[in-house]
């Protein structure tokens, strides 16, 4: 997962640059909304394009400079089984 807050009045670039980004790639584009406007969330599988020897490495290059408020943040997701009970794999 990726996600990173527009800098002011750039959403509609942000989300320019990040379709062009995940273009040919598993992913799904989310936008912020009421107090998240602006915030730019990207689910993306990478599979077996995940970069190996570094399964936490950022799924996205970093924007362009002026497109984001802060930084952009990555970290890895896999998806919950369709079960609730997943005591068995908590420590």
């Amino acid at each position: 997962m990726w996600e990173a807050k527009a800098a002011p009045g750039q959403v509609a670039e942000l989300e320019r640059w990040v379709r062009s980004a995940v273009r040919g790639r598993a992913g799904e584009i989310y936008l912020g909304r009421g107090v998240s406007a602006g915030l730019v969330v990207v689910l993306l599988h990478l599979g077996a394009e995940a970069p190996a020897g570094d399964p936490d490495g950022p799924p996205l290059p970093d924007p362009p400079n002026g497109l984001i408020a802060g930084s952009a943040h990555a970290w890895q997701f896999e998806r919950a089984p369709n079960r609730l009970d997943r005591s068995d794999l908590l420590g």
